[in-house]
């Protein structure tokens, strides 16, 4: 880092002929921060005192003033390290000289070393209100706001200084900084790369930089951005932070590059190797990450995360005991997280394996007792179990504890197992006043009438058809509500709404074998034999692979 390099070389000279210099470097440093958030304590302690090296010392006539001798003495205290001696003697100058707005900024600079941001921007604030020509000054505020996620004032103080001063390179990266961090992505890279002699100095602006072009959808440029991190070997973590970027953007590759980039230096070997491992996972190289995970455990970095993944990766690569095993080892290096008791109850229920399955969820709720993921994944099992009364009750918790869309479906579909007919029509129309745009509350009822009305419920049948078309009118991908509809305008003899409602359907759902089979009867009774018979050929092949995946293991879930 080369400011405090400088700084040291100036470090007992008169600071007053340093000031030029100081002024052209203060901004890099303050940008300078810890995952872009939050700046080190070391950092925020260079920027405080380079703040107080900015203001020349004011002379009189006869001499040095009484507010300047004690604004003097508090600056030799600071830099012995006495903040609340310095602190002290720059209230005192405070006292003797109110109107002074050099003195009220250095005694911001004193409290920003003790990281009292919000006292410190007061007193910036006040020398700002009677020095509001004062670029270094406003820019120090700017960046203490933008420490303290004010991020609007910050960007209204860059703003104005850059209005008055429109090449000050370092505010116009603050700036862009600041965008970035406001989500604004396209003024950030904008701003950013128009001063990359300044943005690649610091691998901090290089991933902003970076996450801006992932976010505006110019990858390539993300891509090269971040290769210019490996030319900052020694700063890790940056490169780790890019690395991280890069995953967050699915570009899994570039993260992996990045993270092997540092692995013999970082300090954190579980959690890089961890984000190593779920870059090759989610690159779909599971042997891979199933190798870099195994690596870390034998050389002694384990951790409940690191076995929940090998777990994955065991379930992936068709090895299913190895996948228990590291799920329940990840259960017991942390037996309060719920992630892991939901992944394996998962695992073993889409096995049919139910009684482990529940005792995995029971087991979950000795630590969780009030986990509404829990009582629904012990809901989810106990329905699948036949154990509807039970569900029932877990529904029913999971509704109390948290009142959500899924938990009162839920509820109505244990219910309807259960052969509670009126509780389960009365749970859906209560769903659909609480829940008025959740689409699948009414997919859901209408399929429950639509059983109804084969036993001659015309009424049911009715009303099942106008929730199917608000079920689509809420949500327009919901393929079952497509082939339903399809289906009642296929029997009615109405080609037109039938060829439309069921081509969408088997277009939402590639993998649903009965909406291609419908689509087959409505291209034969239009006499579009050669498109039938496609349809036919599809639903064949659907349906031999549903034999065979109900045979084996089904995992639905994937970590994050």
């Amino acid at each position: 880092m080369k400011a405090p390099k400088l700084l040291l070389r100036i470090k007992g000279s008169n600071l007053f002929f340093a000031f030029r210099i100081i002024d052209h470097i203060i901004l890099v440093m303050i940008v300078s921060i810890k995952k872009m958030r939050r700046p080190s304590g070391l950092l925020a302690l260079v920027v405080a005192f380079l703040a107080l090296c900015l203001f020349p010392h004011r002379l009189t006539a006869q001499g040095i003033s009484k507010p300047q001798a004690h604004a003097d003495r508090g600056m030799r205290l600071a830099e012995s390290g006495d903040l609340k001696g310095a602190e002290a003697e720059l209230r005192l100058a405070v006292e003797l000289a109110p109107n002074d707005p050099r003195l009220l900024a250095d005694l911001g600079g004193i409290l920003v070393m003790q990281h009292r941001l919000e006292e410190a921007s007061a007193c910036f604030e006040k020398s700002l209100r009677l020095d509001p020509a004062n670029r270094v000054v406003r820019r120090s505020l700017a960046a203490n706001q933008w420490q303290l996620g004010d991020l609007q004032a910050a960007q209204r103080n860059l703003e104005l200084l850059l209005k008055r001063s429109p090449g000050d390179k370092s505010a116009i990266l603050l700036l862009g900084m600041v965008a970035e961090n406001r989500k604004d992505y396209r003024r950030a890279a904008k701003l950013l790369e128009s001063v990359p002699e300044l943005v690649v100095e610091r691998p901090e602006s290089v991933v902003a930089l970076a996450r801006s072009y992932y976010n505006i959808q110019q990858r390539e440029k993300a891509r090269e951005t971040l290769k210019s991190l490996l030319g900052h070997p020694a700063d890790s973590n940056g490169v780790f932070l890019g690395g991280q970027v890069a995953a967050e953007a699915n570009d899994y590759e570039t993260a992996e590059k990045l993270f092997d980039s540092i692995w013999t230096i970082y300090p954190d070997k579980a959690t890089l190797g961890h984000n190593l491992a779920q870059a090759q996972y989610h690159a779909k190289r599971f042997s891979k990450s199933q190798s870099t995970l195994l690596g870390l455990i034998d050389k002694g970095y384990e951790s409940s995360d690191i076995y929940n993944l090998l777990g994955w990766c065991y379930l992936k690569l068709d090895q299913k005991r190895e996948a228990v095993r590291a799920f329940d080892q990840a259960i017991d290096l942390e037996p309060s997280k719920e992630s892991n008791y939901l992944d394996l109850g998962l695992i073993l229920a889409n096995a049919n394996l139910f009684p482990v399955a529940l005792a995995v969820a029971n087991k979950a709720l000795g630590y969780l007792p009030n986990s509404y993921r829990v009582y629904m994944l012990k809901g989810l099992i106990e329905t699948r179990q036949g154990q509807y009364s039970h569900a029932v009750k877990s529904y029913t918790r999971a509704l109390e504890l948290k009142p959500e869309a899924e938990a009162n479906r839920g509820l109505a579909k244990a219910q309807l197992k259960a052969g509670w007919d009126e509780q389960a029509r009365a749970t859906y129309e209560n769903g659909i006043k609480r829940f008025p745009r959740d689409a699948l509350h009414y997919q859901e009822y209408a399929l429950m009438l639509l059983k109804a009305a084969e036993t001659g419920d015309t009424a049911a049948e009715a009303r099942s058809l106008v929730l199917f078309k608000k079920a689509i009118e809420i949500d327009n991908s919901l393929s079952e509500s497509h082939y339903q509809l399809g289906n009642r305008s296929l029997a009615q003899g109405r080609m037109k709404d039938a060829l439309e409602h069921l081509t969408l359907a088997a277009r939402l759902d590639p993998q649903s074998a009965k909406a291609h089979y419908a689509l087959a009867r409505a291209y034969r009774r239009l006499g579009r034999q050669e498109e039938a018979l496609k349809e036919v050929q599809i639903h064949g092949k659907l349906k031999a692979e549903e034999e065979k995946s109900s045979q084996g293991l089904a995992a639905t879930e994937a970590p994050e």
